[in-house]
């Protein structure tokens, strides 16, 4: 069965880097790169990372300090909001390498689409309904040489690079951070595939839409604000939208609502939890046993030596085994209590 998938760059997409990177202790993710990778992720779509690691090529650092770097990229995102991704692929040839076995011009080096086409035969991929986003020319073009819809990152205030041998292809978006990048995949995962849509790169320029076009209009107005609740969407959808542009908004307004509330369906069936259930009725028993143990050990103390009892030093021992039973008891419990806590925050 065909899956979708979003395709990331990694440097300045996911993590921050403006130079070549091969030490995983400078590794920092951008804000809200982790949530909207998980965002991605819980609505079905592949998270698959494709990367241009021209330093090894330059003798910067070897394939191994790549790895390790996008294995502490993989260990933050999860740590940060349980985001995962599913595969990580990186092209170390470069044409002007100085490392011999490196010098080359690989097909895996984008803007040419070698890593995605990997991954489209690794993960049975539909490239239809998959993304590309990334901050330069390159990635747009490489997710555009496969036919998937591409998104630019593009901050006004950093240098884009310019090079003659990238084809001058225009993205189906531009947004400023991934977390706007997820905001437009939810909008529009569900509807064919356009023709790239231009959109100015200028910060203070914003796209004027057409009045006739009802259905643009939303989308250029959604585009740099938060979603609406789902509540706002229904009402919009029971037809508290007038006038002559409701009909062609309500499609696309159906659309949104119909994955806010899957998402939120998700989130709900999230916060319950066997586990924690498991946790709290151990932790219940914990309670229990600690308290008798603490009942018994303080009644074998209260046990004093008595002229009519010869065998009350009996007593005592056995009022002191059965505390020690029950605390060992609760002590073990309290372990299984920590240990599905844990199992349900990796899950999580």
């Amino acid at each position: 069965m065909a899956q979708r998938a979003v395709f990331l760059d990694r440097d300045n997409t996911i993590i921050a880097n403006d130079d070549h990177l091969g030490d995983p202790s400078k590794v920092k993710l951008l804000p809200g790169a982790a949530a909207s990778i998980a965002s991605l992720r819980r609505l079905g779509y592949r998270i698959i990372v494709v990367s241009n690691q021209s330093g090894v090529a330059r003798g910067l650092f070897d394939e191994a300090a790549v790895e390790s770097v996008n294995e502490e990229m993989i260990r933050q995102l999860k740590e940060q909001a349980g985001a995962h991704i599913d595969a990580s692929y990186y092209c170390p040839y470069h044409p002007d390498a100085v490392v011999p076995e490196y010098k080359l011009d690989h097909e895996w080096r984008k803007p040419k689409p070698g890593m995605l086409k990997a991954a489209c035969e690794d993960f049975s991929l539909d490239i239809a309904q998959c993304w590309m986003i990334g901050d330069q020319p390159r990635d747009v073009a490489a997710g555009a040489a496969v036919g998937c819809r591409t998104i630019l990152l593009s901050d006004p205030e950093k240098q884009m690079e310019s090079n003659e041998n990238i084809p001058a292809i225009t993205p189906n978006f531009i947004v400023r951070t991934l977390a706007d990048a997820a905001r437009i995949i939810v909008r529009e995962g569900n509807s064919p595939n356009r023709d790239p849509t231009p959109i100015p790169l200028a910060a203070n320029e914003v796209p004027t839409p057409s009045p006739d076009d009802a259905t643009k209009t939303l989308s250029n107005a959604l585009a740099d604000k938060p979603l609406p609740d789902v509540e706002t969407l229904a009402a919009a959808v029971a037809g508290k939208i007038t006038g002559p542009a409701s009909e062609p908004i309500k499609p696309v307004l159906e659309d949104i609502l119909q994955q806010l509330r899957s998402t939120h369906r998700n989130n709900d069936m999230a916060e319950f939890s066997l586990s924690l259930l498991l946790a709290t009725m151990l932790q219940a028993v914990v309670v229990l046993a600690l308290a008798v143990g603490a009942w018994d050990g303080l009644s074998a103390i209260h046990i004093v030596a008595t002229a009519r009892d010869p065998y009350w030093w009996n007593y005592r021992i056995l009022d002191q085994l059965t505390a020690l039973e029950w605390l060992g008891g609760g002590l073990i419990l309290q372990v299984m209590v920590v240990a599905l806590l844990l199992w349900h925050r990796n899950k999580h």
